[in-house]
């Protein structure tokens, strides 16, 4: 089976693609899991008559429960995607299937079957329902696949419409409130390293991710190098990231260690590992219980708890409402921005923050989150992929956001579908 399909729906011409997009790291991106220089992402374009639209999947180190694909598991969906489309070409003319009906009627109002008449959608109607009929979708590694080419559907849909997808999202919104752009300062291997990728991040924000393992003194000396480097007087907020790396009494060492600065600290990130939930734990119910005492007092602290890496779609929900005051909803680990949406509307029926995240990508995949960040987040979140890869490899310009205001997103509306524009 190819990476590639041609389909002629109707009057359209339709066209989808995979491609591999090699991006090289500004700097050496360590977490408490991993240390790349470079990755390989998965970038989708399809096009319909003259409007082509992009999608793009991050792809991390793979790791157990988590991080599940890479890119030989993205063409392996892709070519069961398009040979769906290829066995239900007889569904294309005319399709009223609704891609939405998952989510409430308020949300993407415009675009469903049962509001409009014209049959100009049903090709993009027609490629959703082979995307969330694709035979693979049951499959662990399906989620950064479903989300690149559901992006790239969204954008080349915006671009059809003349419309943002904020405004696909809520047809009513025609301003939406500037929110938080954290930059990662990530587990580099020398301070020197670190130190050049915290300045370099504040010329763009002042509030900065710190990505933390087990070494307490080592990670608290990085804390405090980058705050002395930069004046602690200038920094807005820091939030500290785990990576699922520690241990009940190595949170509880940390909380002693970061109270002093609980007042800039906005949130904590993944203290426990993926294991405590998902995966055979003979332990499990005693290391719950460590975990929701850890909780209570940060809590009482006045620090809150996220979790990333144990989060995917709104079924992982409540299980984690004993552990985190939040969540990091991440496009990749929900299967897409329909899925995204539904994570976070479970997650504030259930009273928990929300932070939006990204993987290490370029502009094109950071932009189409920003679209969630600004309406949804509460905390903000750390769209910064764009700034963590060479200009060089960057095959998007970022038209799609500012950040003014020494760290705030100003979602622009001057483009449609994603908003950024192919070099």
């Amino acid at each position: 089976m190819e990476s590639q399909l041609k389909l002629q729906i109707g009057k359209n011409n339709v066209q989808i693609e995979l491609k591999p997009y090699k991006l090289e790291l500004r700097n050496p991106f360590g977490t408490a899991h991993s240390l790349t220089t470079e990755r390989t992402n998965g970038l989708v374009s399809v096009q319909i008559d003259n409007v082509i639209g992009y999608g793009e999947c991050g792809l991390p180190p793979k790791k157990p429960y988590c991080y599940l694909a890479d890119y030989n598991d993205i063409d392996i969906y892709f070519k069961s995607f398009i040979q769906t489309c290829k066995d239900r070409i007889d569904r294309s003319l005319d399709n009223k299937y609704d891609p939405f009906n998952s989510l409430p009627n308020q949300y993407f109002t415009n675009l469903r079957p049962s509001n409009n008449s014209t049959s100009e959608y049903s090709t993009f109607y027609y490629l959703f329902e082979c995307l969330d009929e694709c035979t693979l979708n049951s499959m662990d590694y399906s989620h950064p696949a479903r989300s690149s080419i559901e992006m790239a559907l969204l954008d080349a849909w915006g671009k059809f419409l003349k419309l943002p997808i904020y405004k696909m999202i809520k047809n009513d919104c025609d301003n939406v409130e500037k929110k938080p752009f954290y930059y990662t300062v990530s587990l580099c291997p020398t301070m020197e390293e670190i130190l050049k990728s915290s300045d370099f991040g504040t010329k763009h924000t002042l509030y900065l991710k710190i990505k933390f393992d087990q070494d307490i003194d080592k990670c608290m000396n990085i804390l405090w190098s980058v705050l002395n480097q930069l004046n602690p007087q200038r920094i807005c907020k820091l939030s500290i990231d785990a990576n699922s790396s520690w241990t009940p009494e190595i949170a509880l060492k940390y909380l002693t260690r970061l109270v002093p600065l609980s007042h800039v600290i906005s949130m904590v990130e993944q203290p426990f590992p993926i294991e405590l939930l998902k995966g055979d734990n003979p332990h499990r119910n005693e290391q719950l219980q460590q975990w929701r005492d850890v909780k209570k007092q940060y809590e009482s602290e006045g620090l809150s708890i996220f979790a990333d890496e144990s989060v995917s779609s709104q079924k992982d929900i409540p299980d984690l409402l004993p552990l985190v005051h939040g969540v990091n909803v991440k496009l990749e680990k929900s299967g897409g921005l329909r899925s995204a949406l539904s994570t976070i509307l479970k997650a504030q029926e259930s009273k928990l923050g929300i932070w939006i995240g990204c993987m290490v990508a370029s502009s094109l995949n950071v932009s189409c989150a920003c679209h969630l960040l600004s309406l949804f987040s509460d905390l903000g979140g750390d769209l910064d992929g764009g700034l963590l890869i060479n200009d060089e490899t960057q095959l998007f310009t970022n038209d799609a956001f500012l950040v003014v205001d020494h760290g705030l997103v100003d979602l622009q509306n001057n483009n449609n579908g994603i908003g950024v524009l192919l070099k």
